[in-house]
């Protein structure tokens, strides 16, 4: 068997686990739910609007690179994913290929959230939401084929992983609602949607000087998830 015929093989093999899993053919549909969800409110919470919209925003990469984590748990509870070794392929160039898919949606579907929203968003502050996200997606997927050993971890770790990582801009609306004295969202400066939603702030003001802090933060968590995927998984 040829090397494009096996990698054919593991995408029909992807295709029988989403079809068996209706919420992963469903994921497109609730991204675009949440957005006009969120765009119904736009006249009725006024200055909250932004971090909202980012909110809404954070779900893109968040879903989409769970759903790769997901089918890869899978592989590994159902231990196909041992018969990958044999294919003469790099721990990096198979997550490439897993992970193409879910990054051309996000792209996509993120390309489309600003008209959605109703949200101005110039070229440049668009390609560096995208290029954040994309990192974003490799970061989900990794979190959760890594860390989850079966179908029913992986949902305990995305549930785990997802409040985490909307931490960051909902403690930023808690302080802006309540108008604190200190922005306790500093302290999740850790985390990469902290980041993101550092650059989200500055780009109606044209200010993308905290995007190579972001893209380093980002780079922070990704480069060791990849080591430990070659370790542990593949």
């Amino acid at each position: 068997m040829s090397f494009v015929r096996k990698l054919g093989a593991i995408y029909r093999t992807d295709l029988k686990l989403m079809r068996r899993d209706p919420m992963l053919m469903y994921s497109v549909v609730m991204t675009l739910v949440i957005l006009f969800i969120i765009r119904y409110f736009k006249d009725r919470i006024g200055v909250y609007y932004p971090l909202l919209a980012l909110l809404g925003l954070i779900f893109i990469p968040m879903i989409f690179g769970m759903m790769p984590g997901f089918i890869m748990a899978d592989e590994k509870e159902e231990k196909t994913i041992q018969a990958l070794k044999v294919i003469p392929i790099s721990s990096e160039a198979f997550l490439a290929y897993r992970l193409t898919w879910a990054s051309i949606v996000t792209v996509i579907i993120t390309a489309v959230a600003p008209y959605i929203l109703d949200i101005e968003i110039p070229q440049e502050g668009l390609l560096a939401l995208i290029t954040l996200f994309l990192l974003e997606v490799w970061v989900y997927g990794l979190l959760i084929s890594t860390l989850a050993e079966s179908r029913m971890q992986a949902i305990t770790v995305s549930k785990v992983l997802g409040w985490l990582l909307m931490l960051p801009p909902v403690i930023k609306l808690v302080v802006v609602w309540r108008n604190l004295p200190t922005d306790w969202s500093r302290f999740t400066a850790f985390l990469p949607t902290y980041w993101l939603y550092r650059v989200f702030e500055g780009i109606p003001s044209n200010d993308y000087g905290d995007f190579p802090i972001a893209l380093a933060v980002h780079l922070v968590w990704l480069v060791p998830l990849v080591l430990l995927f070659r370790r542990r998984v593949l």
